[in-house]
């Protein structure tokens, strides 16, 4: 760990601290019930506004890394994306249990990277499983519900599973949080401090929003914007907005097929997650093929 890391706290650390604070004391001191609907609304504001921009720079980083140079291979790119997402849809769709858990499981390797330079490899593997778990642990209720609207009867099944997971975790996130106590990595004991906290207060679906927007997607933006030129940020924030916007544009096709006949606040649960899945996995496949050939995070 840089000196610079032992004496000032990322931005994205200090943003997510306050907010959980925030949250924190409006919902445990009085045990807030916050409908489903709210929490939903919530959520689709956060993910739509400071998480999906996060995803929306993958064509750049590809070109980046070398993966395309001409318009062809932008086309090709954006349709291998395009069909991968697809695919991950179609396996939602005839088998939407595995695929919950599958995607489970992939996501705590991605999210692992939020701690890449700061924590091991085992250590960022047991934060990032307890970052998934720990709602499951302490809101089980909640958490099955989710799932059952996102998976059908297969989601409880996978919720106690993770139920369980999210106990071990714990125990293992002990052992990372006083590990990084030790070593005097603030932020680190922030973070995750941070979390365990909002994960016993907070609804799930706060919880992760709050998670997602406040440190995953900031933190992957501030990597990105860091590695451009001056000159090219402009236009990352322009590629930014514009796939951003292709992409509610196709999430708002989808809700208007989906929604007739269906209860608002669980087809938007569903647009919200199930989309994320389908632009998680490319997303996370694009990631890691430039880490293996850049040898470095992005």
């Amino acid at each position: 760990m840089s000196v610079s890391e032992s004496t000032r706290l990322p931005a994205e650390t200090v943003i997510f601290a306050l907010v959980a604070a925030l949250a924190v004391g409006l919902l445990g001191p009085v045990s807030l019930p916050v409908p489903l609907a709210v929490q939903v609304a919530l959520l689709t504001a956060a993910v739509v506004i400071l998480g999906l921009p996060h995803g929306s720079l993958d064509p750049w980083i590809a070109r980046r890394a070398g993966l395309y140079r001409r318009s062809v291979g932008w086309i090709g790119f954006n349709l291998a994306y395009l069909a991968l997402a697809g695919l991950v849809l179609l396996a939602w769709w005839l088998s939407p249990g595995p695929a919950l858990a599958v995607f489970l499981l992939i996501s705590a390797w991605h999210f692992s990277g939020d701690w890449e330079d700061r924590l091991a490899p085992w250590q960022r593997l047991l934060a990032a499983t307890a970052l998934l778990g720990m709602p499951a642990w302490f809101h089980p209720q909640a958490v099955a519900d989710i799932f059952t609207v996102l998976s059908g009867s297969a989601g409880q099944v996978v919720a106690e599973g993770l139920r369980w997971v999210g106990m071990v975790a714990l125990a293992g996130l002990a052992v990372v949080l006083a590990t990084a106590a030790r070593h005097r990595q603030r932020s680190v004991v922030i973070e995750l401090g941070g979390l365990l906290i909002l994960a016993a207060v907070a609804p799930p679906l706060i919880y992760f929003a709050l998670y997602f927007c406040l440190l995953h997607s900031p933190r992957h933006l501030a990597a990105v914007f860091r590695r451009a030129a001056p000159k090219e940020r402009r236009r990352l924030a322009i590629d930014a907005l514009v796939y951003t916007l292709a992409t509610l544009a196709l999430a708002a096709l989808v809700a208007f097929l989906a929604l007739p006949g269906a209860e608002l606040s669980h087809a938007g649960l569903q647009i919200v997650f199930i989309g994320l899945a389908a632009l998680t996995v490319p997303h996370m496949a694009l990631m890691l093929w430039v880490e293996r050939r850049q040898a470095g995070p992005i």
